[in-house]
């Protein structure tokens, strides 16, 4: 409890900076997410809270940032994640991303610079992200693991590819969206041994008025991945 209050009063503070900084357009931001769990693209990464820090600079086009992802309580089966990312918009509705995931666990070198593929916690996947338009709200977003420990049974680069479409809108104030995500291949960086549907999904959120400056963001989001046979429910809230 008072770890959890200490944090409150923390974005509190960080929100005001925050918003300033929206205000006055300034091109860095910053973000504090605490979640109960972490599931990524069906998988649980997480099964106790975690905390998700993020920051980015936009320049132009471009955005650079970093994301990570820290269980409250360290546990040998929980893993730690710090992703380096860059975006950039060759339309408004169209980005290219790519990021370095960097996910450890106990299984693998927890050396940052260990970089061989049969060691490293790193991969570099290269995503393709619609975000949709008004005649078209539809989201579609491919990925594809260019490097790092994507393998294939003969210790090449699999090139595991992730393909997910997704709908949202609002009702009654709250927002909602449908998402469902296909690895078309075997892969064990997905852990499907042949084409299958990991991850449908179904989010809500919504932001409580705090304050007149502060409003708290709420998603509550249920995941079902239909390849593992398992559900998950996680809730998170955005800090600041």
């Amino acid at each position: 409890m008072k770890r959890l209050i200490f944090i409150l009063c923390i974005a509190f503070v960080a929100n005001n900076s925050h918003t300033y900084a929206q205000e006055n357009n300034e091109p860095l931001s910053v973000s504090v997410d605490v979640a109960s769990g972490f599931v990524w693209r069906g998988l649980l990464l997480n099964s106790l809270p975690v905390v998700q820090p993020s920051v980015s600079l936009s320049l132009g086009k471009f955005t650079i940032g970093a994301w990570a992802s820290t269980p409250w309580v360290s546990k040998w089966n929980q893993s730690q994640e710090l992703d380096l990312f860059v975006n950039y918009g060759l339309l408004p509705f169209l980005s290219l991303n790519v990021t370095d995931y960097y996910v450890y666990n106990s299984g693998l070198s927890d050396s940052y610079f260990n970089y061989n593929r049969k060691q490293t916690c790193h991969a570099l996947d290269v995503q393709l992200a619609f975000t949709g338009t008004d005649h078209f709200p539809f989201k579609v977003m491919v990925s594809t693991i260019i490097a790092g420990n994507d393998l294939n049974d003969r210790d090449k680069n699999n090139f595991s590819t992730y393909i997910e479409l997704g709908y949202g809108n609002t009702f009654q104030r709250v927002d909602w969206e449908l998402s469902a995500g296909i690895v078309p291949m075997a892969s064990s960086f997905y852990e499907t041994s042949c084409v299958n549907v990991i991850n449908l999904g179904l989010e809500v959120s919504k932001s409580f008025q705090i304050t007149q400056t502060y409003a708290l963001p709420l998603s509550v989001k249920l995941t079902v991945n239909p390849a593992s046979e398992s559900v998950y429910l996680t809730a998170a809230i955005t800090l600041f």
